[in-house]
């Protein structure tokens, strides 16, 4: 007769079996029960990334979507500074010169030092028509990078449409050359 087929060994068995199904079920009921959820999440990096491709693709939107989700993640001052620029440009493609100010302005505060913010700042000034406050956007652009081919072709953009009959000659660049 072995251990298990004793009358006392069974009673034994029964009452752990019962101890050990008890706490089962008491740690079934107590600990919560979750799935697991994965999620991708872009570095911000990426996210800047792809806003800038969205750009460069011509669709602000997307463009703007990947900038507010990377405004809402953990960035430094540069990144920070540069979705913000990113969204000035995505909204200058809509001709939105009001909300591209404000975003122009941002990135400005939180990096002084950056030529194409002041570009870019130049190009709202540009495109509602006030050469002067463009030209001056443009020259602190070129104080910073006197070597930005993109701030020297919108200087002569600007003199250009000063120059031409109403001040407003049809000269365009796509996105890409002109704010990024």
């Amino acid at each position: 007769m072995s251990i298990f087929e004793s009358p006392i060994s069974r009673t034994r068995l029964s009452r752990v079996s019962g101890v050990l199904a008890a706490a089962m079920v008491w740690a079934g009921l107590s600990m919560p029960v979750s799935a697991h959820v994965i999620d991708v999440v872009l570095a911000p990096s990426s996210l800047l990334t792809k806003g800038n491709e969205a750009v460069t693709l011509g669709n602000s939107e997307s463009a703007r979507d990947y900038y507010r989700t990377a405004l809402r993640s953990n960035l430094n001052d540069r990144q920070r500074s540069l979705a913000h620029n990113g969204m000035c440009v995505s909204f200058i493609m809509e001709e939105r010169w009001s909300e591209a100010m404000v975003e122009c302005d941002r990135a400005i505060r939180l990096r002084p030092n950056n030529w194409r913010f002041y570009n870019n700042r130049g190009n709202i000034f540009l495109e509602q028509g006030d050469f002067a406050k463009a030209r001056a956007e443009y020259e602190r652009g070129l104080d910073i990078a006197p070597e930005a081919e993109i701030i020297v072709r919108n200087m002569l953009i600007v003199e250009l449409r000063e120059n031409a009959k109403g001040g407003n000659a049809d000269v365009r660049l796509t996105p890409a050359q002109r704010y990024l």
